[in-house]
């Protein structure tokens, strides 16, 4: 009788099974990663229009002058002249200020609470209030 010979190896219906999982697991996460990314996204423009802030208002009280942080566009913005721009998926809403205005004492001009508003492409919002104090809050609306 003939020997039975072991093959080892894999056969063209398991390769065929294990890319159909492998695709399917990745069309799946291919949305859920790129919210993460958005999401990412937006907190860091958040951190970074919250640091600009704070850069102008300590530029404001060193030079004893105006400093100036403004909003150009839905996506750029300059602080004390220097050009910024949001990330990708990030842009302001209409809602936002065109500008915010430090005095050399640090408060805002205006003397009133402005706001900015940050969207991503997913609908997440989150709010950077500055206060008239000079004071800033992060919200997540």
């Amino acid at each position: 009788m003939g020997a039975w010979r072991c093959q080892r190896g894999y056969t063209l219906v398991d390769t065929a099974v294990v890319l159909m999982l492998i695709g399917t697991v990745l069309s799946t996460t291919g949305p859920l990663s790129r919210r993460v990314v958005a999401r990412y996204q937006l907190n860091t423009a958040v951190h970074t229009l919250v640091a600009d802030l704070a850069q102008a208002k300590i530029r404001a009280i060193q030079s004893n002058a105006v400093a100036t942080v403004r909003r150009e566009s839905n996506r750029d913005y300059h602080v004390s002249g220097s050009p910024r721009q949001l990330p990708g998926m990030v842009r302001f809403d209409a809602a936002s200020a065109d500008s915010v205005v430090y005095n050399g004492l640090g408060a805002l001009s205006g003397g009133s609470t402005q706001r900015f508003v940050l969207v991503n492409s997913f609908g997440e919002t989150r709010e950077v209030r500055v206060y008239a104090a000079g004071g800033h809050e992060v919200r997540k609306l």
